[in-house]
């Protein structure tokens, strides 16, 4: 009788611990989504272990970071099967994209789908707020934002999350461009959905002063593109320019694919050379990788507004980033290039796995306060 009493007493405690740790979990990570919350949880846990474990080699990353690492290697972002055909492949892709499970929208965020056109062309955005509060059309700090995904994947649902953080840290509503993708959509479609919503933008009485235009890999290439458009139609230039490993050179000739070919575990070499291919669509062939309509590295940035951009030194595009910085300088830019020190492909987008994210977030934060006094 003994014994089973104290059996009994034992799962009653456990049974307690559970229901507590169900509790405690979900608001120690600020999040209910189950495949999260065990990610959090693995990296909690290989963060202990890389704290215990010194890297020799890069003794500035952070045993998080490191952790962080060691996840991708077990669930790589972007893979690429050559035996599918090329829409279904695309589509296996989109289904897979895993973004929202790293950064989940929080249970506060506010989103709001509006449809805007221009000149008989539709667009579909959506307005962000970190709060439940209704995003303020009228916002004098609005970040519009072109999401990454090699312009194959990529949507609201993937982005949101990092969307709604952006909008806290930066104190702004943030509009979420739904733009077409390839390879249903090649290029140019993504530049004219882009310049759809930022003309319909002005003419809804939104000052081109008010806005800052933001994008990461893809996004970051669709944000100079769209900007060198902006310039090459007399259109009223944003305040600012934000880019996070913008993709900008198609004709991927820079030293740093080769030299990053085995660090960066976000992108592969075949994935970049599948993704350029279907990208530019079926005549991709008659095309040349290095014209200015799809590779921005190529056109011209005079009479670009104030550029950040951010990139590690572990990726494949770390010099397109580098070559930008330079070209942008030579043309009377004022140019910011931070550049991370072994870092991954767009890290600031996993800002709540590691602290080298969230300095550069930060820094950024930063940057934008200065231009807008």
């Amino acid at each position: 009788m003994v014994s089973s009493n104290c059996f009994f007493s034992i799962v009653k405690k456990v049974a307690v611990l559970i229901v507590l740790l169900a509790i405690i979990i979900p608001i120690y990570y600020n999040s209910t989504n189950p495949e999260h919350l065990g990610f959090r949880f693995l990296h909690s846990l290989l963060s202990i272990k890389h704290a215990l474990v010194h890297d020799v080699d890069r003794p500035m990353l952070s045993a998080e970071y490191r952790a962080f690492e060691s996840i991708l290697q077990r669930r790589p972002i972007f893979q690429i099967d050559p035996d599918l055909d090329s829409f279904e492949l695309a589509k296996k892709i989109r289904a897979s994209f895993p973004l929202d499970t790293f950064v989940p929208r929080s249970s506060t965020c506010q989103v709001d789908k509006h449809l805007y056109e221009y000149e008989g062309h539709a667009v579909d955005a959506h307005w962000i707020h970190h709060n439940r509060t209704k995003p303020k059309l009228d916002a004098d700090r609005i970040i519009l934002y072109f999401h990454g995904g090699g312009y194959i994947a990529g949507d609201i649902q993937a982005y949101s999350g990092f969307e709604c953080h952006l909008s806290r840290l930066f104190n702004a509503t943030v509009i979420h461009l739904e733009y077409r993708l390839a390879p249903e959509h090649p290029l140019p479609a993504a530049v004219d959905d882009a310049l759809t919503l930022y003309t319909a933008l002005l003419l809804d009485d939104i000052p081109a002063s008010h806005l800052v235009i933001m994008g990461d890999s893809a996004g970051g290439g669709l944000t100079l593109l769209t900007i060198q458009a902006i310039l090459a139609r007399q259109l009223p230039i944003p305040r600012a320019a934000i880019t996070l490993s913008p993709w900008t050179d198609f004709s991927a000739s820079s030293e740093s694919h080769i030299r990053n070919r085995f660090t960066d575990l976000m992108i592969r070499a075949e994935s970049i050379a599948w993704s350029i291919q279907h990208v530019l669509g079926p005549n991709h062939e008659q095309i040349a990788r290095d014209d200015p309509s799809h590779s921005p590295l190529y056109g011209s940035f005079k009479g670009f507004p104030p550029l950040y951009i951010t990139v590690g030194t572990a990726e494949l595009l770390e010099d397109d980033s580098r070559r930008v910085t330079g070209k942008a300088r030579t043309e009377g830019v004022d140019v910011t290039l931070e550049a991370g020190q072994n870092l991954m492909h767009v890290h600031p987008l996993f800002f709540s796995f590691f602290p080298e994210a969230r300095d550069t977030l930060d820094n950024i934060r930063r940057w934008l306060e200065s231009k807008f006094p």
